[in-house]
């Protein structure tokens, strides 16, 4: 018998991206079930035209809009896509094969994923492997940021990749970066990590080398650098924003 697959996807104000998104797996999938935290622009009404099932839902995080997602599915098969990815043709035809046209070795599946930057895809950011497919009854979402599923079973790999754009301009990586940063510090805080001086000296750099030299972006010109770059802010960001949360918190305590 067919496996029941729904395609999950959380937004808040995507009506730049969400056609692009369930168009690329509608025919594949057997329902769309989009969480919506309540967008202000036309996210909603571009899904509903589309064969959507939308839920609004108060944002909680991004593990808990996923999870609460899962409970609105009797799907056996989930598939996560962000509203700014899109699936490869290729790769839909893949999952059709691994997953609808015969019963799965695995419990879940990684998806590479090609990241389109200043124009053209980065080859540096790549692979960038994700675990997206999985049976909906083996997996939760864990983290506040950079979230990742935790899942109980076998774990194969498909080949072809997950369309991921995730920048409209600098501008845009820069905002997308600072917000990321201040949950990661607050993830970090809240988990009684202390601030370093050592966090503002040495791991900005090592990031980007790490980027620049390891992961070979020198190779990508000038929008490798830039990315490199983005990632030593990222990383003056972070860090930063732990020192503020334990300056304040001492200083409330004096």
């Amino acid at each position: 018998m067919k496996p029941k697959l729904a395609l999950i996807i959380i937004t808040y104000n995507e009506e730049k991206n969400i056609e692009r998104a369930i168009k690329s797996a509608r025919e594949l999938v057997d329902e769309v079930i989009v969480v919506d935290s309540y967008s202000e622009d036309r996210t909603r009404e571009i899904a509903e035209s589309l064969g959507a099932k939308v839920h609004l839902h108060e944002w909680k995080g991004y593990s808990e809009q996923r999870n609460y997602a899962l409970s609105l599915t009797d799907a056996e098969w989930v598939l996560f896509l962000d509203a700014d990815e899109a699936l490869s043709p290729e790769l839909k035809k893949e999952i059709k094969e691994e997953i609808i046209e015969k019963t799965p070795d695995y419990d879940g599946f990684l998806i590479p994923r090609k990241n389109w930057y200043l124009g053209r895809w980065l080859k540096c950011w790549s692979p960038d492997r994700l675990l997206r497919l999985a049976k909906k009854d083996k997996i939760t979402w864990k983290g506040l940021v950079h979230e990742k599923i935790k899942l109980q079973g076998s774990i194969g790999k498909l080949k072809n990749p997950i369309l991921h754009w995730p920048f409209d301009s600098l501008y845009h990586q820069y905002e997308k970066n600072l917000r990321y940063a201040e949950l990661m510090a607050k993830e970090k805080y809240e988990k009684g990590r202390k601030f370093s001086i050592l966090d503002l000296i040495i791991r900005p750099k090592l990031n980007f080398l790490k980027h620049f030299l390891l992961k070979r972006c020198f190779i990508e010109g000038i929008r490798g650098l830039i990315f490199s770059l983005f990632y030593l802010i990222y990383t003056i960001q972070k860090y930063s924003i732990l020192y503020e949360l334990w300056h304040k918190r001492d200083k409330k305590n004096n």
